[in-house]
């Protein structure tokens, strides 16, 4: 079967969307599906897939177009000041100020708990615990806030920006932890270069996609193919410089959104992730998951519930920061919504198995918890949403 894998990972690939569909599951992010499709193929299931190196490239792209497109959805009209409001007013409203100050608490409150979980002995790794309890699924977050008609305004964007701080400060801090766990300190202090690199790219590539329009033709692709100029330039960098190659990822969708592409240019980068790359590395994640040997080792286990928790109290204080503004219910929702979290806690978990920081089943158990947030919180968001339309 291991000359087959590649064929069945994107036959699961494809068959995934049309078992949902067919059994009109709708409440099941697409990212846990995959996951949970590449369990049922991998190591815990049927064993059909044994990942090769093509495999395990395809995927490494996968967690970069995951990034990338992450960071081209990051709204910057957000950070700009609200005109036509007294000082104050702006203070007091603006979704910058709220979303930096919920994610700062929320910082505050997963240092606590990683230290509680160092104290007791249940994970030893506190920085690591720390910079997972503050990831937010920014990707889940868009969808829904799309779906329920909410992105556009105020609380909506409020929430996006929390996103926005829950997948970059992570992503910066998990660099610069990496490089001082590797010992490589001169190139911890290299982290400002990428940011200098991907402002050197913005000013020289600015006003490309006027001239593109000019000479693109449908063989030629200019748009895309600046994309993943942009893409393997900043992430070549980022490694070079001893950062991890997910953070140069999110720059270059940053600079690709500041670049201001036409519609159709996002629609096809989007098509492209979201078609072929980012569904393989969902679902060799799933692969690679060994919960029958989870499940025998009862100090792993116990992590499961123990992340839960932690993934839902670090949130919890959102809560507190979005009720002055948004009132009870829309507040409570926001602190479930940004509990969810997946997308950056996979690619985390994989620096730290490759720095030997948690072993596979310390991943394993991780994962898990981070599945049932995507589970769970999508459902609950969606009830409290509902009851609030209809009072």
């Amino acid at each position: 079967m291991a000359k087959f894998s590649l064929l069945i990972t994107l036959f699961a690939a494809l068959a995934t969307p049309l078992i949902l569909a067919r059994f009109r599951i709708t409440r099941v992010p697409g990212a846990v599906s995959e996951i949970i499709m590449g369990i049922i193929i991998g190591k815990t299931g049927l064993n059909l897939v044994q990942p090769d190196m093509t495999l395990k490239y395809l995927a490494n792209l996968g967690v970069i177009m995951l990034i990338f497109l992450g960071g081209m959805e990051i709204n910057f009209s957000l950070l700009e000041p609200q005109k036509n409001k007294i000082k104050s007013k702006v203070k007091e409203s603006s979704p910058l100020g709220i979303a930096s100050l919920g994610f700062f608490s929320i910082l505050i409150l997963s240092l606590a708990l990683s230290g509680i979980l160092y104290v007791t002995g249940i994970f030893d790794d506190f920085i690591l615990a720390t910079i997972l309890f503050c990831t937010i699924a920014m990707g889940v977050l868009i969808s829904l806030l799309k779906e329920t008609g909410l992105l556009d305004k105020e609380y909506g964007q409020t929430i996006l920006l929390t996103a926005v701080l829950g997948e970059f400060i992570p992503l910066v801090a998990l660099t610069i932890y990496s490089a001082v766990k590797q010992r490589s300190y001169i190139q911890a202090f290299g982290l400002p270069v990428i940011f200098l690199i991907a402002i050197f790219l913005l000013r020289r590539f600015k006003p490309v996609f006027a001239f593109f329009e000019q000479i693109d033709k449908s063989t030629t692709q200019l748009d895309i193919r600046l994309a993943f100029f942009l893409i393997f330039a900043l992430v070549t960098f980022a490694e070079q410089i001893g950062a991890e190659s997910i953070l140069g990822a999110f720059l270059a969708g940053a600079v690709m959104k500041l670049l201001q592409p036409k519609e159709e240019t996002m629609d096809k980068l989007s098509s492209m992730g979201y078609g072929f790359f980012i569904p393989i590395f969902f679902i060799v994640t799933g692969v690679n998951l060994d919960l029958r040997s989870l499940f025998a080792n009862p100090k792993a286990l116990i992590l499961i519930p123990v992340f839960l928790i932690a993934f839902f109290i670090s949130k919890a204080i959102v809560y507190v920061v979005f009720k002055h503004r948004f009132g009870h219910r829309l507040a409570l929702a926001a602190a479930v919504l940004t509990a969810t979290t997946i997308t950056l806690v996979l690619p985390i978990l994989e620096v730290g198995k490759s720095l030997e920081l948690i072993t596979e089943t310390q991943a394993g158990a991780i994962t898990l918890a981070a599945i049932i947030t995507c589970l769970v919180c999508p459902t609950l968001f969606n009830k409290i949403i509902d009851s609030k339309r209809a009072s």
